[in-house]
């Protein structure tokens, strides 16, 4: 035999050892589930879960695998009437994940198939809960309200999917959310109007409280103002009673003829505490501070002489 047929007999060895290899072989990554269906048949012990390579019969064993990781499955916007007689239109999704791959396996086989019987179930299960909704648990002023009743009604709708999906198809629904809530027209002109008779009423209160609020402000400063000026009063009256005291006091001690001329060096103490710091005062001739510079006091037994004071 020629070294060139043994090298052609090499080349066909190898590549038919590699089509064995491969058709002995099948790969589980990390992110699947494999079930290994021997003549037709599969059991608890079909799964495979565990990543990695793995051996099979040609001809005997086939294998399906399945991505494990989170699917998005968006439904179609419906339009759903509320307890209270509203119209809705709602379009939501699901997050789900293949629980059971034997179940999986033997009722749907396929991911589009199951997204198909999924989709019903969904729609269904949010029909039911909007139905036994109003329209306030979606279009709500309150905003922390609103959140709530979205929270509630979401578990529900998963609440109402999720075992049957589970136990008829191995299907896992971890979450369902709104995806867009509208209202047709003339149901957005009626919300519109309730909106804002609601926000007339707000304001109403709003207004009144306001002008509750004012008025006890009103009262109680009229209150305090009436009692500041009581005790200013009745303290000025106070002061002035122990200044005529005082003044009665300190003239009694003053002979008569002396008097005038204690009250001009009065009158100038007070001009010189004035004075004391840069102060500039426009003064009246008539003013009682300036009498003493324009009509100085004079002693009744001086007379005049020659036009002049007398000494």
């Amino acid at each position: 035999m020629s070294k060139q047929s043994l090298f052609n007999l090499f080349i066909a060895l190898l590549v038919v050892g590699i089509l064995v290899f491969f058709a002995c072989t099948y790969q589980v990554n990390f992110s699947e589930v494999a079930v290994k269906v021997r003549l037709g048949k599969a059991d608890e012990n079909s799964i495979i879960r565990e990543p990695g390579l793995k051996f099979r019969w040609p001809l005997i064993d086939s294998i399906e695998t399945y991505d494990i990781r989170l699917r998005t499955l968006d439904t179609p916007e419906t339009e759903i009437k509320t307890v209270d007689g509203k119209n809705l239109i709602v379009g939501s999704y699901a997050v789900w994940t293949i629980a059971d791959p034997l179940k999986f396996y033997t009722r749907v086989r396929t991911v589009k198939e199951a997204e198909n019987r999924m989709r019903p179930r969904l729609a269904q299960s949010q029909a039911a809960v909007i139905g036994q909704s109003t329209l306030a648990d979606f279009v709500n002023l309150d905003q922390q309200q609103k959140e709530a009743s979205y929270t509630r009604l979401l578990q529900q709708m998963l609440d109402g999917a999720r075992a049957e999906l589970l136990a008829d198809y191995g299907i896992d629904v971890t979450q369902i959310g709104f995806q867009r809530i509208s209202l047709p027209k003339e149901a957005t002109l009626q919300v519109f109007e309730s909106m804002r008779q609601e926000r007339n009423k707000l304001a109403a209160r709003y207004r009144q409280e306001g002008k509750s609020r004012a008025e006890g402000i009103k009262a109680r400063a009229e209150a305090s103002a009436t009692q500041i000026l009581a005790f200013a009063d009745r303290r000025a009256k106070e002061i002035e009673s122990a200044g005529i005291q005082a003044s009665t006091r300190i003239l009694a001690m003053i002979a008569p003829e002396d008097r005038e001329f204690f009250e001009w060096l009065r009158w100038l103490d007070a001009l010189k505490q004035s004075l004391a710091q840069k102060t500039t005062f426009f003064l009246d001739e008539r003013s009682p501070l300036f009498e003493p510079f324009v009509r100085p006091p004079v002693a009744a037994t001086s007379q005049p002489t020659d036009g002049r004071p007398g000494q």
